[in-house]
């Protein structure tokens, strides 16, 4: 078996081709840690979101990895925002939601959220339709760090399903200006922002007839290419 320092660096490069939207290779690296260390809860949970993001047919078992990280740490609660999404994906809408409720009012309690709380509390929010909370949230994420080009694209879907479109696309805009300063990860930041904007679309059709819609899925769609 590997070092702890081994595998921290082994975690650390999988973390990196996740970022930049290289899933494929990150789960290879993934697949050896968590048979190294079945029961490190971070492990299974980055490895849950590497199978997500490759695709519909590996979502079962991102659903069954998410389960295996609560397994290890039932208090992991990007695990549980997770298995959320990968459920809601499967059509189990209500549990989605439910595990939804369960991380916003787990993360509301902490006496202190960092930006990756609040990234994680905004999200959920969003799924809850939540949205002018979930605005609050993703905008104090970005009041401590403005170049968070993920929570941007986040707070661009939200205020998207909101209503503000104008606002939504001067977000997008922005994020795609900031994505484009980090060639190595412009790639996932962009892709992971159009399947979002994809679902929430499939959801709710009524936006893609908007203007500030298409335009947004062009900028994407350019920026990706």
């Amino acid at each position: 078996m590997a070092s702890t320092t081994g595998l921290r660096g082994t975690f650390a490069r999988a973390e990196r081709l996740c970022d930049a939207g290289d899933y494929s290779s990150a789960l290879k690296l993934l697949d050896d840690l968590v048979s190294q260390a079945p029961d490190n809860a971070a492990f299974h949970t980055t490895r849950a979101w590497a199978l997500e993001n490759l695709g519909p047919k590996f979502l079962v078992e991102a659903r069954d990895a998410y389960r295996e990280a609560l397994r290890a740490d039932p208090s992991a609660l990007w695990a549980k925002e997770g298995l959320s999404n990968v459920l809601r994906r499967l059509g189990a809408i209500e549990e989605a939601e439910t595990l939804c409720r369960e991380v916003v009012a787990e993360a509301r309690v902490r006496e202190e959220l960092d930006v990756d709380l609040l990234e994680l509390l905004g999200w959920c929010e969003y799924r809850l339709a939540l949205f002018e909370d979930a605005e609050a949230t993703f905008r104090q994420a970005l009041d401590i760090d403005e170049d968070l080009v993920a929570v941007r694209f986040d707070l661009a879907l939200t205020l998207l399903c909101a209503g503000d479109h104008t606002g939504a696309l001067i977000e997008y805009l922005d994020g795609v200006r900031r994505a484009r300063q980090h060639p190595q990860l412009v790639h996932g930041l962009i892709r992971v922002a159009m399947d979002d904007l994809d679902e929430a679309l499939d959801e709710r059709p009524e936006l893609s007839s908007m203007p500030e819609t298409c335009r947004a899925r062009d900028l994407l769609r350019s920026a990706l290419e």
